[in-house]
């Protein structure tokens, strides 16, 4: 197995250098539990009930009169299919001989251990992070019965949604929104959407989107009266919404659409496409986990007879959505 971190240092080592990494962002949506609903303790299967609206049973009295039974609500359920994932990474230490990094080492008999060095660091940062991209990228994007490698070990919600003929989608154009269509398209979507996704408080709702989508949204903001669109949130950070729902741009989906060509991103003449948008309910979003948090779920530890340093993870991960009444795509053609 390769290495995790590969030595692409140009300048020759002279002497001391600047003892410190800088690392690249890794973009990536919003934190798991912000924009879905996990549920821990999911080993191979579990199923989750759903129970459906029960209305129209408010009559005229009549005295002593049998109630008359005409309406009913079902109780249903849905399967969440974990899959086994793992995370596999190791280190050589001689990789960095010769270079400032071998200045993070240890000294004597342990110098060929960097644990607890800022290389180990630094590599545990970057599989944090990943670990936490790819737990959203495999939720939207997984497919078991597909052949791209990295996508296989469950069935995403593009997947599970795409065989879910009664969810209704909305195609819309153009295909690459400019600044003054962003608007009329996030319009477009919201009012086709079905009469309980619109019944739902905004807080409790999301627009995913591509992040081109987003862009050209921002930029038909700028300039204009509609900062209301822009709201603080209680952690200080800036969120944009349309109507109250906030927006997420989904730079993972770019990966997806790259990769895999998912079938739900088909258009109706079959031609692949790049551009949607997922509005949907928060909690129709489930993910199960045998752990809480995957991205943490990971050891490091270092083999002298192997003169390596391992990184090792295991969880189980699965996605399922509850109704299809509560989300609403809207694809691009």
């Amino acid at each position: 197995m390769a290495n995790v971190a590969a030595n692409s240092i140009a300048a020759t080592y002279g002497g001391a250098n600047l003892n410190e990494i800088f690392y690249e962002p890794v973009f990536r949506s919003d934190d798991l539990m912000r924009n879905y609903r996990v549920i821990p303790n999911v080993k191979h299967k579990m199923n989750v009930y759903t129970a459906a609206a029960l209305t129209k049973i408010v009559e005229s009295y009549s005295a002593c009169s049998t109630a008359s039974g005409a309406n009913q609500f079902n109780i249903d359920d849905k399967v969440i299919t974990a899959g086994r994932c793992r995370v596999a990474l190791e280190q050589c230490t001689d990789e960095f001989f010769g270079t400032y990094i071998e200045e993070m080492y240890k000294n004597g008999a342990d110098v060929m251990n960097i644990e607890g060095t800022q290389l180990s660091d630094a590599i545990v940062n970057r599989a944090v992070k990943g670990i936490a991209s790819d737990v959203v990228r495999l939720a939207w994007g997984g497919d078991v019965a597909g052949a791209v490698a990295g996508y296989t070990a469950f069935d995403g919600w593009m997947e599970l949604m795409k065989a879910e003929t009664v969810i209704e989608r909305t195609v819309v154009t153009p295909a690459a929104p400019t600044a003054g269509e962003a608007i009329g398209l996030l319009r477009q979507i919201y009012d086709s959407a079905p009469a309980a996704l619109q019944q739902v408080a905004p807080a409790d709702k999301k627009f995913f989107v591509t992040p081109s989508i987003m862009n050209a949204y921002l930029a038909n903001l700028e300039g204009s009266s509609a900062d209301l669109a822009i709201v603080n949130t209680q952690d200080g950070m800036r969120r944009v919404s349309f109507r109250g729902v906030e927006l997420v741009a989904m730079y993972e989906w770019d990966t997806i659409l790259a990769d895999t060509n998912p079938d739900l991103f088909q258009s109706a003449a079959g031609a692949d496409l790049t551009q949607g948008v997922c509005y949907i309910a928060v909690e129709n979003l489930i993910i199960g986990s045998d752990v809480t948090d995957p991205e943490g779920s990971f050891k490091v530890f270092y083999d002298d007879l192997e003169e390596k340093m391992f990184f090792r993870g295991y969880f189980k991960l699965g996605v399922q959505y509850l109704y299809s009444s509560l989300v609403q795509w809207g694809l691009l053609v």
